[in-house]
């Protein structure tokens, strides 16, 4: 097996195995093949990874294939290693600011392996894909890899107590890309089952609740206009087999390139972030709740533990309302929750709380409202709470 000495960061690594897989000086560089894979290999070195070792590159410039790659990244003192069995190129070819692109890179047998966790992965397909220059990896110009689709089906993480979570799929869509954020983008994840442990302390409620196991799907999409700032995050999807879906909708102004530029820029400034934050608009923004029967099981395990029959406990809650909701300071918005909560407490199927102002609300003016006259805000948000609809 060859060897070559690099440098990767895991970002690189992962995101764009392509960084780890090829030699750094290919015996010809005549071949598209050959340039791709020179490029590949600088772009290792330039990105940070330690060592990578490979096994033979069979095919053609059309079609080729890099077997048994084996790379060592070091990042924040900790050591991880790398490993693809193969990993497959479709029409690759250099572009002209010095990085590459391919049409497919399909990777088979990866894992990467750190002191505290394994990652594993059967197969993953990354689709369009377009990555660094390696002089502007090294110059920190550019705002990272960009692909069309990736996705990865059977993925398995064990943590360094030993518990193994499997994941059934995970899937990625980007597409009309703008300074490295996509005008558009997906995000899915299926079969995600974490066992729930009867002697693990922190689960001994899920355990009282009847479960045995978590079975998660998220889903999460959305499109951005560089040129109005407008963001629309259409879905964000959390549902858990047997317990409901908590669903999230949102749509946003003033989120323009400079804006997302400043926020990077601000990373650990807080106060800084915070001001930016304030700039933005809120145009709508909707939270619901599907329920699935978890609901029902914590009403009837309240229940019993204050001896009494679910129904009676539901009557109880429902007499509590008006008490607690006069906090709000607000009737109109008042008699709203109580209306849906107690409908929802009668037959839980959903419960949903909206906001959306009669014009976009700059998030400034929400907080400077929640500070000094917070019982106006539902009528300032035009905020709504619906249940079973």
């Amino acid at each position: 097996m060859k060897s070559v000495t690099t440098s990767a960061s895991f970002a690189a690594l992962f995101l764009a195995a392509a960084a780890v897989l090829a030699p750094t000086a290919p015996a010809t560089a005549d071949g598209t093949r050959d340039k791709v894979l020179a490029i590949v290999g600088e772009s290792a070195k330039a990105a940070g990874a330690e060592s990578v070792a490979y096994g033979a590159v069979t095919g053609d410039d059309a079609r080729f294939s890099v077997a048994d790659t084996r790379a060592t990244v070091a990042a924040d003192g900790k050591s991880s290693t790398l490993v693809i069995a193969t990993t497959t190129y479709t029409g690759a070819k250099p572009a002209a600011d010095g990085g590459y692109s391919a049409d497919e890179i399909a990777l088979d047998g990866l894992s990467l392996t750190s002191a505290d966790a394994k990652i594993t992965v059967d197969h993953a397909v990354i689709q369009r894909y377009v990555g660094q220059a390696p002089e502007r990896i090294r110059a920190h110009t550019t705002s990272g890899e960009q692909f069309e689709r990736a996705d990865l089906t059977g993925l398995s993480v064990t943590g360094e107590d030993g518990k193994r979570i499997p994941i059934a799929a995970i899937g990625f869509g980007a597409r009309d890309w703008v300074a490295g954020v996509p005008r558009a983008a997906t995000f899915e994840m299926k079969g995600l089952a974490v066992p729930v442990d009867k002697a693990d302390e922190s689960m001994k409620e899920l355990v009282a609740l009847g479960y045995d196991r978590i079975l998660v799907d998220f889903a999460a999409g959305g499109t951005w206009d560089d040129k109005t700032g407008r963001a629309v995050i259409d879905r964000f999807d959390v549902a858990a087999a047997d317990m409901g879906a908590l669903k999230l909708t949102v749509v946003l102004g003033g989120l323009t390139p400079t804006t997302i530029a400043e926020m990077k820029k601000a990373e650990g400034d807080n106060a800084r972030q915070m001001e930016l934050l304030q700039s933005l608009t809120v145009e709508r923004l909707a939270l619901r709740w599907e329920d699935a029967s978890l609901a029902g099981r914590i009403i009837a395990a309240q229940a019993k533990d204050q001896g009494v029959e679910a129904k009676d406990y539901v009557k109880q809650l429902k007499a509590m309302l008006p008490m607690v909701l006069s906090m709000v300071g607000n009737k109109d918005f008042e008699k709203k929750v109580a209306t849906a909560a107690g409908g929802f407490l009668d037959a839980p199927k959903s419960l949903t709380v909206s906001a959306t102002p009669t014009k976009p609300l700059p998030v400034s003016q929400i907080m400077g409202t929640a500070m000094m006259a917070p019982q106006s805000l539902p009528t300032v948000l035009g905020a709504d709470v619906r249940a079973n609809d």
